[in-house]
Parts: C-alpha cells; sequence; structure tokens
C-alpha cells in the first residue's frame, strides 16, 4: 500500500540556536531594503531554519520527523515552518536570528500582519501537494491562517491544538482531526504544556517506526491519531503487581481449566495477532444515572438542599481529573424510562446531558425489549435519534439471542432480523447526511453464527462491528468466538465487546482483534457483590462494613423490625455507635478490638434470613464471615494506600456502605482502579 505524502506544519519558537545582541525586529520586516541590509549584518549568525529554533516544541517535532525519514525514506516526509517574522517558510530556508512571535500581538494585529505576510495564501500552496498534514501551531498561530483555506477531500489535516484555538479551526473540505490539549494532558503526558505538541508528534512517529501502516490509516481515519496516542497510556504512581501473561499453544478447554484463581490471566491464543491489533483498546462504561450529589454531608448524612438530581448530582469524570473511561455507552431503552431525563436530552443533546466530552456510543438497549417479538424501533428513528442527540457512534438494532431466546426458530428469525437491519441502517447512514460513525452489531449462539454475522457486516461495508449477546458467557467461550472471528477481521476493523470486562481476559481479547468494550462490573460491584466492595491496585478485594441507616428504614432494618427482633430506638443507637466507632478507628483513638465489637453489634441484629427464622448455626456463621472480612478491611486500610480523588476525600466513608452516595463513590473509585489496570496491561 502506497504511503501518504506527509507534510509537517510547525511554528518558530522563542528561543534560538544563533543569538546576537542586535536581533531583527518587527520593524526591519516592513521594510524590504532594510530587511537586507540587516540580514547582511547578521549574516554569521545565519543558518537553515529547522536548526535556529532549539524550543522544546520545534526540537521534539524535528525528532519526529527524523525518525520518520529514517524508517520511511527522506522523501516521505516535508516541513514547513509558520514564522511571525518570515512567514511560511520550507525548513532548508536559511534565516538570521529576530525576535517576532504572533503571542504577544493582539488578535487584529495578528490578522494585519498576517495577511501583509501573505500566510493564508502561503499555506493554502503549501499543502496542496501532499495527502497527510499534522499542524503543530499555538493560537495566534493558528488564527494567522485565516481558515478555511482550499482543501481535498482526498486530504486529512490533523491538528494539535489547545481547546480555546480550536474556534480557529474552521470547516474544512479535507478530512480534519483536533486533537485538544490542555494542562490535563500535560500532566497526563508527563510533558510541558509548552512542548507536548512536538512530543506528541514524536511519540506518534515512534510507533509509525513500528508499525508503518499507521500513517495509512491516520490518512484514512484520523481520529486513528487519538488511538495510537493512547497506546502509551503515562507511568502509574503504584506498583500494580499484576500477573504475567503467558502465551499457550493449549486448547480452549485446556485454558478453562488452568485459571484457577481470578488474578490469573488467560494465555494469550497461539495465534497471529489479529489485523487490527495497532488500533489499540478503549474502554466504555455503561449510563444508568451513576450519579452523586457533591455536596452530600457525610457527618449529617443530609443532601444538598433544593438539589435537583439530573441537573446538580455528577458523574465520575466531573470528579476525577481525567475521566476513568475512555467513552459512555448510552441506550435508548435507559433515556426512554424517563420522561424528564428524554426531554432534557433532546433539548440539549447527550453530551450535555452527561456532562462528557469524549466519545458517546449509542445504543438500543435490547435487553429493554428481549421479550418482544420484534425490537420497538425502527432504522429510520434510530438514525435520526443518533444524529439529532449528537452521538459519535450509533450502532444497529439488534435482537438478543440469549436463554430461551435461543431456541431453535427463534434465534434463527433474531440472527435475520439483527443482519437485516444492520445492513438496512448502513445503506440509509450512506444515502443520509449523517455525521456519527456507524456499528454494525452482530447476534449469534455459538463461534460459527457470530463469525459469519461479522463476515456479512464487514462485507456491508462497516468500518466497526460490535458482539451483542456475551454478557454472561464465559471468558474461555468468548475467546472461542473471537478466534473464529479473527479471520475475517480487516486493519481497520473495529469490535466493540458489549457488557464483558473481565481484566484476566483482556490481553487475550485484544490479541484476537476487540478495540473496546463496556462494562459497569466494577462500579456495580461496590454495592451489589456480597463481598468485593471496594478494590484495589493489587487485585485485592475488600468487604464493605455494613452500617445501614435506620431512619431510612432500608430492606434489613425494615425486616429487623417487623420480626420484632429489636426496636427502631435500639438500632438507631447501635447504628450511632458503629458510625462514631469506625471514625474514631481512623483517627486512631480505637483500637481494631474494640471496633469490631462495636460493628458486629449491629451487624449480628440485621444478619435476618430472607424467610424471618432465625437459625443460630447460620447466624453465627454468617457473623463469623463478616468479623474475618471486617477485620481483614480494617487491618490492611487499604483507603490510606489510593491515591484516588475519592479515597483522598472521604477516607475511610468510603468503605462503608451506607447509601447512594457512599456506595457509588466506592463504584467510582473501583472504576478508576479497573481503569488504572487496565491501561497498565497495554503501557
Amino acid at each position: 500500500m502506497c504511503q501518504p505524502r506527509v507534510l509537517v506544519v510547525t511554528s518558530c519558537t522563542g528561543q534560538k540556536r544563533l543569538k546576537s545582541e542586535n536581533q531583527l525586529t518587527l520593524e526591519d520586516f516592513k521594510d524590504n531594503t532594510r530587511l537586507q541590509q540587516r540580514e547582511a549584518e547578521l549574516a554569521k549568525f545565519a543558518c537553515p531554519a529547522n536548526q535556529m529554533y532549539t524550543g522544546q516544541q520545534h526540537l521534539r517535532a524535528m525528532e519526529g520527523v527524523e525518525l520518520l525519514r529514517q524508517s520511511l525514506g527522506r522523501e516521505a516526509v516535508d516541513v514547513v515552518i509558520l514564522s511571525a517574522g518570515y512567514g511560511l517558510i520550507p525548513e532548508d530556508r536559511t534565516i538570521v536570528p529576530y525576535q517576532v512571535t504572533f503571542n504577544r500581538m493582539k488578535g487584529y494585529q495578528v490578522d494585519e500582519w498576517a495577511s501583509v505576510l501573505g500566510i493564508r495564501q502561503a499555506f493554502e500552496r503549501a499543502i496542496a501537494d501532499y495527502d497527510l498534514v499534522f499542524l503543530l501551531l499555538g493560537k495566534n498561530y493558528l488564527r494567522s491562517l485565516s481558515l478555511p483555506v482550499e482543501t481535498s477531500p482526498t486530504q486529512t489535516l490533523v491538528f494539535l491544538a489547545s481547546k480555546t484555538s480550536a474556534k480557529y479551526i474552521r470547516e474544512l473540505t479535507a478530512k480534519t482531526f483536533v486533537f485538544t490539549l490542555s494542562n490535563i494532558e500535560a500532566k497526563r503526558y508527563r510533558y510541558s504544556l509548552v512542548g507536548l505538541k512536538g512530543f506528541l508528534f514524536k511519540r506518534f512517529a515512534q510507533w509509525v517506526t513500528q508499525e508503518t501502516q499507521i500513517l495509512q490509516q491516520v490518512y484514512q481515519e484520523p481520529e486513528v491519531f487519538r488511538q495510537v496516542m493512547e497506546r502509551e497510556p503515562v507511568q502509574l504512581e503504584l506498583p500494580l503487581e499484576l500477573p504475567k501473561m503467558r502465551h499457550s499453544v493449549k486448547s480452549v478447554k485446556t485454558r478453562k481449566k488452568k485459571l484457577s484463581k481470578k488474578t490469573e490471566f488467560f494465555p494469550i491464543p497461539d495465534l497471529p495477532p489479529a489485523p487490527n491489533w495497532h488500533l489499540g483498546m478503549q474502554y466504555f462504561i455503561p449510563e444508568w444515572d451513576d450519579r452523586v450529589d457533591p455536596g452530600y454531608n457525610f457527618q449529617a448524612d443530609t443532601f444538598t438542599a433544593n438539589r435537583d438530581a439530573y441537573l446538580d448530582d455528577i458523574y465520575a469524570h466531573q470528579i476525577y481529573n481525567l475521566p476513568n473511561y475512555d467513552g459512555v455507552l448510552v441506550s435508548k431503552v435507559v433515556v426512554d424510562k424517563s420522561k424528564k431525563k428524554k426531554e432534557y436530552i433532546e433539548r440539549n443533546g447527550i453530551h450535555d446531558f452527561v456532562r462528557f466530552s469524549g466519545k458517546i456510543m449509542g445504543d438500543c438497549g435490547a435487553f429493554g425489549y428481549i421479550k418482544e417479538s420484534e425490537p420497538p424501533y425502527t432504522t429510520d428513528e434510530i438514525l435520526d435519534y443518533y444524529e439529532q442527540l449528537g452521538f459519535n457512534y450509533g450502532v444497529s438494532i439488534d435482537h438478543l439471542i440469549v436463554g430461551p431466546f435461543a431456541q431453535s426458530g427463534v434465534k434463527e428469525k433474531r440472527y435475520n432480523l439483527t443482519l437485516k437491519n444492520a445492513e438496512e441502517f448502513i445503506r440509509k447512514h450512506r444515502a443520509g447526511n449523517y455525521h456519527f460513525t456507524p456499528i454494525g452489531v452482530a447476534q449469534g449462539w455459538n463461534p460459527d453464527s457470530y463469525s459469519k454475522a461479522v463476515k456479512d457486516i464487514i462485507g456491508m461495508g462497516y468500518d466497526y462491528v460490535a458482539l451483542g449477546g456475551l454478557a454472561r458467557t464465559p471468558s474461555h467461550e468468548i475467546i472461542e468466538t473471537l478466534e473464529a472471528i479473527s479471520p475475517y477481521l480487516t486493519p481497520n476493523t473495529r469490535m466493540h465487546l458489549f457488557g464483558v470486562g473481565r481484566i484476566n481476559a483482556t490481553p487475550a481479547f485484544r490479541h484476537l482483534g476487540v478495540t473496546s468494550f463496556d462494562s459497569a462490573s466494577a462500579l456495580r460491584s461496590a454495592w451489589l457483590d456480597s463481598a468485593a466492595n471496594y478494590h484495589t491496585i493489587s487485585g485485592k478485594q475488600y468487604a464493605a462494613v455494613r452500617i445501614p441507616p435506620v431512619e431510612r428504614s432500608g430492606l434489613r432494618v425494615k425486616r429487623v423490625l417487623e420480626a420484632g427482633i429489636s426496636d427502631r430506638e435500639t438500632l438507631k443507637r447501635l447504628e450511632e455507635n458503629s458510625l462514631k466507632a469506625i471514625r474514631e478507628f481512623d483517627a486512631e483513638k480505637l483500637t481494631l478490638e474494640e471496633t469490631l465489637d462495636i460493628l458486629l453489634a449491629y451487624d449480628e441484629l440485621l444478619e435476618l434470613p430472607r424467610d424471618g427464622q432465625v437459625n443460630p448455626d447460620a447466624k453465627a456463621r454468617r457473623l463469623s464471615k463478616h468479623e474475618k472480612m471486617y477485620r481483614e478491611l480494617l487491618t490492611d486500610k487499604p483507603w490510606k494506600s489510593c491515591d484516588c480523588q475519592i479515597c483522598q476525600d472521604l477516607g475511610i466513608d468510603v468503605v462503608i456502605f451506607r447509601g447512594n452516595d457512599r456506595n457509588r463513590r466506592r463504584g467510582f473509585h473501583n472504576t478508576f482502579v479497573f481503569y488504572k489496570r487496565f491501561n497498565e496491561l497495554f503501557k
């Protein structure tokens, strides 16, 4: 495959290789005769432009260019430099030192001087013969281009720019992608914001030297640039102590037997990596109204006064500096459940409701209509829904083939209906003016049916496929299915797994072509799991301490009161004692044994079986189990060694099993841990 011709457009820097006390000024550039005289005076300081600048952005960018030239040939990459003095110049243009920058000019001054230099026209001419153009320009330098300019649909432009600069990147005929940068990205990539554009381009070049097809992929789909950048997550502060991944030629059945612990990894299949391996892997989290009151008072257990849960409560990505996921999945059946939510989203768009600037994927939520003979939506309706609400990805309409719906006669009907919908979806997507990326979903009941469905969907023209109905399937069976699918994937095919997020199978999934998945299991285990409520980077999990509120009369408290085992006043006293004890323990005012005695006194009364019948032996066993779990938690104090925002803010409250605002925050912490471990696998 022929490589695209690449042009890098970077800017001058204040730091120069050769300096004199009498550098050129703006006034020198305004008079051509004077400029020639002054350049003659500074002739001993003259050198090619690519050697003149010594700012961090320029140095890193040129190092990246050199890497590409060594790998692809010198003719594969050219460089032009946007100089506030000389205008847009080729890298080998000989210049002398000067003191002129757009960064110190006001907006109208940038416009006027850029017009004098003819920057817009020069830029339009410079990029005309190139397929793929990378622009590493700051705010005023981007402004000086006076976009839009004439481009071709066969060109691709990738901008590395700040969020405030993006307003100057106006609509172009060429495919464009803006990789926005801020202090958050500087922190994430651990590099100064001043030189970050050059640093990231160099890192991109390093990946290209290993996998030259990346250039072609970015040219065809510029969003791939972001995926390449995210293939090297930042170095984590804590040692992850993850089990080593093993390569094996064992069969799937052997793999199933080999895993004896949750922390063991499924072996990488003895197959070549899927052709899309270079695309990386992303994690999406489902949106199920998992929000918390930002002003919740943990001491008094009171909510913010006059709060509107939809408008005022916040998601995890509004708490952490960086989201603990790459994207969000929103199902239509979830949107439709609440009239207020639906009206808000239809009025303001999906990104505004979720308060998320990253990628949002939409699907129909087949689990919500699984019992219906046919999905309740039409393709036209769903296409308009994704487009009008601003989704980045939209999934075709599918019908689940699981449980009783996987029987002969039913499964074939749902299988064919799902494929028919996928075909109609992409055909109408092409014909209409839709901006979201279409995803064709495949359903099946065994490896053969899934592989045939994926083959057909790719044949329809999809670059993004998704596998549904596997959420409760054992990992070794999913691996077997992926092995059957892998031969049909192309280098540009992305593949999503719905509802499957398993750290110990993730390397095997990635090897076989999975590029994204969604799961809320880490989040929801915070309040749904009987023991593994608090997760840690090492993989160890702890039970949270149950201290339910008496006044809100949850199910456990209600059963105890109805059975006459205790009265409300006694339970309230034990509840208050437990909260006081666990906080005093955290402050080292109470010993472990004293704390456990108080906690278990409340816990003992709450351990009533569902049938209301007290079995002394069973009760003793449950109490002994809880004593062991609480002792382990309070001995290890894992919340003290976690650097996540929630653990730092809440302290011991994060491990108290009590109400939405603690339990969901603990779920946010679990998601933070999951995402950290996930990224470490692919560092």
